[in-house]
């Protein structure tokens, strides 16, 4: 309902005189007065300007996120993806610790919200401008930190200016008909069968307010806010900083979307003002105003003084004065010549109070110590500069079929449920029932393929998904993952689950839609390579014998139906979509699609790779360092040969052939000139994988 605003509520721009004018004049921060100084101490001779004062003037952009009855709270949104805003800001620290600003923020906010049974949508134009105190952790913190988090408080005046899309740019008016279209009379209408289809142009022409749908009145478009934030800030030199942070705009109103509780219809909104989120990065500078101490001169030295010094200073103390040392900085206690550098007796290079050898051969090799190198500590270290890998050698035809894993990966344990396993086949009812959860995936550990649920931090996160699952009719347990591989955690959740099982569970069916991209199904299971790139492939061995693999999990058509697009441009031309809801696969029309025509859901496509980007290559080698010249040379006079690097090595590849036959027709021409070790691969979409296995979807149709 509309908001009471008082006898007069200023705007954003009275705020910012106030504030300005108060922080132009106020009292410098950390002054001396002088007349309060002891007896006898003499107050520094400071050139003018404000002593303490810092003040900083910051700009960036960031992001509107709109929380309130339009779009349900910002329900299914990313805060992130939303309408652009700027930020100027105006400030000075109070203490150490705290610090004092003004600020304006200038964008737009917008939400457009379509469903089977609301579509509403705004636009609005929003201004704001307060106060704002900023904490730093001083007290808690490191005082050599680079990067200062901090969090904020304020109050501020807000503007808003909000304009609705109700009529196309022919002037008709948008009537939302229950089949998801848009047409231009409505669906009750006793002329309905004349009504034409007609779509947005998201121009928003139509002020809420002067149309009062809901019967609000004139109200007052500006209302107060208290932003609250947190952030980090970090010195980039020469008196710039760099901040990012997130503030909510908790407003005194409800009018900002034009909707309320008090709305007429399916426009009904809840009750609770209206929100606003700003995500944002900003560049500050601080004005120097530093004080500047005068300079007070010291009376020089005469000449005199000063040719004394010189003649006659020491400065390493070994007895040769400086005029003369050739070696300044000797080391306390060493013998010197005449010119002040350390004894060599054995004339090694190494001085002697540093030489644990003082008798060495002439011109032997020695170490940093003047110790002479033998002939057996010289083979050592060759043989550690080979096993380096700077020496150019080839490797044998040991393939890998992809990426080659760094020497070290740091283990990161997180903790799933799963909910099954899988050694051999399992029955449609088990597959939709899995699918039908939103977060499943498999993890691959030898022959056996788990199905996991989430990914969680703490082991009590973890115990509350099994038992939401266990009310769906869903048994799993919770286990820990560490790359890719699960291990038994029971010691550590027996003695939570207890209280966990104490809570009662309401989970149970939720209607929940979820859609996903069936990539294909196939006789034969496809390289593990081929989908280096889907971190969030699902692998299913049916009863049927075919090994289907699912990604992507949406709650809506649209996202999915583009994320097949991605599919189909990778090479899966067999990609489509599947939907289920509680456990049950379901249509696509009961999924929220638009279809042309009737579907069955017991004939599916199978699923094909476009055998378009299927070839065959003859890998010539993997080389480890620099490429010996006579060999590369080979390789020039091919033609046609490819480097593709890897973390500890570079393979070579020849060609790229449509058929196995001539790949092998090519190995053996490569192999005649010297290439043992040459081989056939396959390579699908940049992946290489086993020929063999190219030879199976060669025949896959």
């Amino acid at each position: 309902m509309p908001q009471p605003t008082g006898p007069y509520t200023p705007s954003f721009r009275s705020i910012l005189g106030v504030a300005f004018a108060a922080l132009l004049s106020s009292p410098s921060i950390g002054q001396v007065d002088s007349t309060s100084l002891p007896v006898g101490i003499e107050e520094p001779v400071r050139e003018t300007g404000a002593a303490g004062l810092k003040p900083s003037i910051g700009l960036g952009p960031g992001m509107f996120a709109f929380y309130g009855d339009v779009g349900k709270n910002s329900a299914g949104y990313s805060p992130l993806v939303t309408r652009v805003a700027f930020e100027l800001r105006a400030s000075t620290p109070i203490t150490p610790w705290l610090e004092g600003g003004i600020y304006a923020l200038h964008g737009r906010l917008g939400v457009n919200e379509r469903s089977l049974d609301r579509n509403v949508n705004f636009d609005s134009r929003i201004t704001t401008g307060g106060l704002q105190l900023r904490y730093n952790f001083l007290q808690l913190l490191n005082p050599k930190r680079v990067v200062e988090p901090y969090v904020t408080v304020g109050f501020e005046s807000v503007e808003f200016l909000t304009k609705t899309d109700l009529f196309d740019s022919q002037g008709r008016a948008y009537n939302y008909w229950s089949d998801g279209t848009i047409r231009d009379l409505p669906e009750n209408a006793t002329n309905a069968g004349d009504a034409v289809l007609i779509e947005r142009d998201y121009t928003y022409e139509s002020d809420v307010r002067e149309s009062d749908l809901d019967g609000f009145g004139k109200y007052l478009e500006r209302t107060w806010a208290v932003p609250v934030g947190i952030g980090a800030r970090m010195d980039i030199g020469h008196g710039f900083d760099f901040r990012m942070g997130a503030t909510m705009h908790f407003t005194l109103t409800d009018l900002i979307d034009g909707v309320t509780d008090q709305s007429l219809g399916n426009r009904q909104g809840t009750t609770g003002n209206d929100r606003f989120l700003f995500t944002s990065f900003s560049v500050g500078y601080t004005i120097p105003m530093e004080p500047k101490a005068k300079k007070v001169k010291k009376t020089p030295l005469s000449s005199d003084e000063l040719d004394l010094l010189a003649w006659t200073g020491d400065e390493d103390g070994d007895g040769v004065q400086d005029v003369q040392d050739k070696c300044p900085y000797t080391p306390a206690g060493a013998a010197v010549d005449a010119f002040g550098c350390p004894l060599d007796g054995d004339n090694d290079g190494v001085p002697d109070h540093a030489d644990d050898e003082l008798n060495t051969v002439a011109g032997a090799p020695v170490d940093a110590r003047g110790v002479a190198i033998t002939d057996e500590a010289l083979l050592k270290a060759w043989l550690a500069y080979r096993d380096s890998g700077n020496v150019n050698m080839v490797t044998s035809r040991v393939e890998s079929f992809g990426p080659m894993k760094p020497a070290f990966v740091p283990v990161k344990r997180v903790y799933v449920v799963k909910v099954g396993s899988q050694l051999e086949k399992i029955n449609e009812d088990v597959i939709q029932k899995l699918l039908s959860l939103p977060d499943i995936r498999t993890v691959e550990h030898g022959d056996t393929t788990f199905f996991v649920v989430g990914s969680y931090d703490k082991i009590p996160e973890a115990l509350r998904r099994e038992l939401e699952l266990r009310g769906m009719g869903v048994e799993g347990v919770v286990m820990a993952e560490e790359n890719g591989r699960l291990i038994d955690v029971s010691n550590e959740t027996d003695p939570l689950r207890a209280s966990e099982e104490n809570v009662p569970s309401s989970a149970g069916p939720t209607g929940e839609i979820i859609v996903r991209v069936q990539l294909g199904a196939f006789r034969y299971p496809l390289s593990k390579n081929i989908f280096s790139e889907i971190g969030d492939l699902v692998t299913i061995k049916g009863d049927d014998g075919l090994t289907r693999y699912y990604t992507g999990s949406f709650k809506e058509v649209n996202p999915a139906a583009a994320h097949k697009v991605q599919m189909l441009l990778k090479g899966f031309n067999g990609a489509f979509l599947v939907a289920f809801r509680d456990g049950k696969r379901i249509s696509m029309q009961e999924a929220g699609a638009k279809l042309t025509g009737p579907e069955d859901l017991r004939n599916v496509p199978s699923g094909s790779i476009d055998k378009s980007k299927l070839r065959y290559r003859v890998q010539i080698g993997r080389f480890v360092g620099n490429v010996p010249m006579e060999t590369m040379d080979q390789m020039i006079e091919m033609g046609d040969v490819e480097s593709v690097p890897s973390t500890d090595a570079v393979r070579y590849f020849y060609g790229s052939f449509a058929d196995r036959r001539s790949a092998e027709e090519a190995k053996k021409a490569i192999q005649i000139r010297g290439f043992d070790d040459a081989f056939v691969v396959g390579q699908l979409g940049g992946h290489v994988i086993p020929a063999d296995e190219a030879d199976e979807l060669m025949r896959q149709p």
